[in-house]
Formats: C-alpha cells, sequence, structure tokens
C-alpha cells in the first residue's frame, strides 16, 4: 500500500468514526496525515497544512482533509 493509500484508509477511519487516539474529532476541524499517522488537528485547513509542511516541506507528500461525515454518491438511471 503506497502512502496515498494509507493515509486515504485512515481519512476514511477518522471520517467514519471521528476518533484519533481515543480522541474524539469534531466535525469542520481539519487533520494532516503523513505516512498514515496524524500530524495535526487545526480548526482550519490553513493550519493544517503549515503543520504538515513544518513536518515535511514536500508539496507530494500528506494529507489534509475536514473530518465530515462520509458523503454517498448516488447515480440514478433515467
Amino acid at each position: 500500500m503506497n502512502e496515498m493509500q494509507l493515509n486515504q484508509v485512515v481519512a476514511d477511519r477518522i471520517c467514519q468514526g471521528s476518533l484519533w487516539n481515543g480522541r474524539q474529532l469534531r466535525y469542520g476541524e481539519c487533520v494532516a496525515l503523513l505516512d498514515g499517522e496524524v500530524v495535526a488537528v487545526s480548526e482550519d485547513l490553513d493550519g493544517a497544512l503549515k503543520s504538515l509542511r513544518a513536518t515535511d516541506p514536500n508539496p507530494r507528500r500528506g494529507m489534509v482533509f475536514e473530518v465530515a461525515p462520509p458523503v454517498v454518491d448516488v447515480i440514478r438511471r433515467l
């Protein structure tokens, strides 16, 4: 599993349960991931991104996302 896939799995788990290491994350909080590990939780995307880049300046690494309930895409056939 590559880093992007690993980060996506962790992000999905957080959004489904809003839990990280026993901490309840609130919808709207922003999380920075690197190698499948949470490196920052912030009130806004900019803060999470700044923390991620302070940990690893490579723009091709890591993920920042907003904690939100999963969205199901529905395609209707007409």
